[in-house]
């Protein structure tokens, strides 16, 4: 019974201390993002230095959709068309981003938002930390 209490104050607390991303601070999640960061759920954690691909993330009305591009040396970006569709939802004092594809439907926590730092975690409960992408052009 103990046990069952503790687990219960534990979620409790957990919830307690999630908050929903406001409105203003989604505004931040629109343009490109490229992970930093990846920690899984039993501690491990992978830095990334660069990388060749980057999200792109496009929000209007609490819809939205995610791209992969790969940025090129003169500031374009390549993608295979694909566009993830997502919706916007407000639950238990925090904010997901519900996925759904042809092929899966997934749904992804948003933790943090801001201008600079977006982090994700997802169902596997791996937390992914991005850093706004700023592209390299180089000048002929």
């Amino acid at each position: 019974m103990k046990n069952i209490l503790g687990l219960f104050a534990f979620s409790l607390l957990a919830v307690s201390c999630s908050k929903s991303i406001s409105a203003e601070e989604l505004k931040n999640l629109n343009g490109y993002w490229e992970i930093n960061e990846v920690k899984t759920a039993d501690g491990d954690t992978k830095e990334f230095q660069s990388n060749n691909n980057v999200d792109f993330f496009d929000l209007k009305d609490l819809k939205g959709t995610r791209t992969k591009v790969v940025p090129q040396f003169d500031g374009k970006n390549q993608t295979n068309g694909i566009k993830e569709q997502f919706t916007v939802l407000d639950s238990a004092n925090a904010t997901y981003l519900k996925y759904s594809t042809d092929y899966a439907k997934w749904t992804e926590k948003v933790d943090k938002l801001t201008k600079d730092e977006l982090v994700i975690i997802n169902q596997n409960d791996i937390k992914y930390t991005y850093k706004r992408f700023t592209p390299i052009v180089v000048n002929e």
